[in-house]
Order: C-alpha cells, then sequence, then structure tokens
C-alpha cells in the first residue's frame, strides 16, 4: 500500500514503512560523475548484482571480511574513481549492458535511508550530489529509489530495522525532562515549519526556554554580508530551515536530548549562512554528517 499522510509518504511493506525526509528537494542528473568518483565511499555487490556482472569479474573484488552487511564483493577502483567511469564521465555497463545491469548501489545515488526511532525507514537524499535542486520530487523517483533499497539489502532490511531502532518509549526534552518519541517528532515538525529565522527562534523560546536570538541575528547578518538581493535574501534563509528540518526528519542527532539537538541544528545553520550558494554548504555538509552517521 502507498499513501501519503500530512505531506510524507509511506510505503508499506509487510510491516515496514518508508517516510521521505526531504520536502521541496529533487535532482536532475547532469552526468558529472561525482556518484562514480567512489570519494570515501565504495560501491559493493549484491548476490545478484554480482551474477548479472560476472562477465566483468576482472572488475570486480573481494572485500575481504564480510562487512556488517554481508557484501563480499565490491567494484575495483582506478584514479578517476569506479573502473566503469569512462573519460566522458559516463558508465561503462550502462553504455555496454543497458541501465538494468548498473550495480543496485549506483541506481540507488542520491538516494539512503535511515532507520526511525520505531523501526520505520526513512528514505534520504545526499545534498552532495551536484544534481540536487529545489523543486518537487517525482513519485517515481521515490518508489525506484525505495525499491533499490528494498533489492540491495533484501533480508539485512529486518535486522538493520532492529539494530537502529530505539528499544525505550521515552526520549528526552532536556535533561531532566522524559517525553515520548511521538512527543519529540511533532515538536521538531512545529519548530521547523517556520517561515523564517525570527519564527523559528519564537517557537524554541516558547518550547525550550532556548533563547537563540544571537544565532538567527549571527544568520542574518552573514547573510546581509554576502549583499545578496531582497529575494535572494529570503530564498536563502527558507531554504537553510527547511534543511535544518531535513535533518531533524533524518534524526540523525536523536541520541541527544532534544533541546542539545535544537542547539546542534542552529550551529549548523550558522555554517550554512556563509554561503551565497545555500545547496553547495548543505552538500560539504551533509558530505561531513553521513559519511560517518548511515551506511
Amino acid at each position: 500500500m502507498e499513501v501519503w499522510i500530512n505531506n510524507f509518504f509511506i510505503k508499506e511493506v509487510g510491516l515496514t514503512k518508508w517516510e521521505i525526509t526531504f520536502d521541496g528537494i529533487t535532482y536532475e542528473c547532469i552526468n558529472c560523475g561525482y556518484c562514480c568518483s567512489c570519494k570515501d565511499w565504495r560501491i559493493y555487490l549484491s548476490y545478484f548484482d554480482a551474477l548479472k556482472l560476472k562477465e566483468y569479474a576482472e572488475y570486480i573484488e573481494k572485500t575481504g571480511d564480510i562487512n556488517e552487511l554481508g557484501f563480499t564483493k565490491r567494484l575495483k577502483i582506478n584514479k578517476r574513481g569506479c573502473v566503469f567511469l569512462n573519460k566522458d564521465k559516463l558508465c561503462n555497463i550502462q553504455i555496454e549492458k543497458g541501465y538494468d545491469f548498473k550495480p543496485t548501489m549506483c541506481k540507488l545515488f542520491p538516494f539512503s535511508f535511515m532507520v526511525k526511532w520505531n523501526g520505520d525507514l526513512l528514505l534520504i537524499i545526499k545534498h552532495y550530489c551536484n544534481g540536487i535542486k529545489k523543486g518537487k520530487c517525482d513519485d517515481k523517483i521515490i518508489k525506484h529509489a525505495i525499491e533499490c533499497c528494498e533489492e540491495l539489502y533484501l533480508d539485512e532490511l529486518d535486522k538493520i530495522r532492529l539494530i537502529g531502532m530505539e528499544s525505550s518509549a521515552k526520549t528526552r526534552l532536556n535533561k531532566d525532562t522524559l517525553i515520548t518519541w511521538e512527543e519529540r517528532e511533532e515538536l521538531g515538525r512545529y519548530i521547523f515549519d517556520s517561515s523564517n529565522l525570527d519564527e523559528l527562534s519564537e517557537k524554541c523560546w516558547e518550547l525550550l526556554k532556548l533563547n537563540i536570538s544571537k544565532e538567527t541575528i549571527h544568520m542574518h547578518n552573514n547573510i546581509h554580508k554576502l549583499n545578496l538581493k531582497s529575494e535572494i535574501f529570503i530564498k536563502n534563509e527558507k531554504e537553510i530551515i527547511r534543511y535544518l528540518g531535513e535533518l531533524n526528519k533524518r534524526e540523525h542527532f536523536r541520541k541527544l536530548n532534544f533541546k542539545k539537538e535544537i542547539c546542534y541544528l542552529i550551529n549548523i545553520g550558522k555554517e550554512l549562512s556563509k554561503y551565497p550558494n545555500v545547496f553547495r554548504g548543505e552538500g560539504i555538509i551533509d558530505s561531513k554528517i553521513l559519511n560517518y552517521n548511515i551506511r
């Protein structure tokens, strides 16, 4: 069953639900070859990927010990990155065999997933992909990404869910107060459903007695220093809030109490405000976060 609930796409597969963490962001492949560069990542092959690519055995290597997700093989790399990346920044597998023969991990990019506190799966988009842009992500793209996740990880999804979900029904609002995970989720949505930084600041004080006025002034000043046109100023301000809300939905920092998480996110907002191209800043920050927080 596939439905939209409160702007969240939900796909049920057995007992598994998927939620989309990004809203207003999509991507279009620009054939830059960055996803094939294998910078800080490698392209692992599922059992079925390895079967499809058996005639390319010389370009496949064993991973050594079986890694935590059970992958035993991966594509080799050279100075450019993946051995199948040609000088025109195109994939030789796709050229020679067609899209269906590409490894599932390649077809999945720039998407990946995380595990929500309750065991549902969160589809995320990697902002360091050069094709990321403002816009609505087509439902067909989202469905394809989910199918790639399910194909790549197969039965491992249940194990990943069990490892990644929280065992306790409660989390911390601050160092002294416990709340439910549902309450924490609603608080995050309320805070980041703000039209500007001043409203965001007001909500942080209202809910958490957290004064972030100095930080929002700092962000405003950073944006002003860039001498941007007023419409770009407003777009950058809204995009900073949108991206912080996306990070909150991904639950990168849920091990912190909620108040500390908001402080952490506000500091990310301060860093983002230094960039005239906010998407460029998101890519840099996403690369740092994702390399350490998710698979």
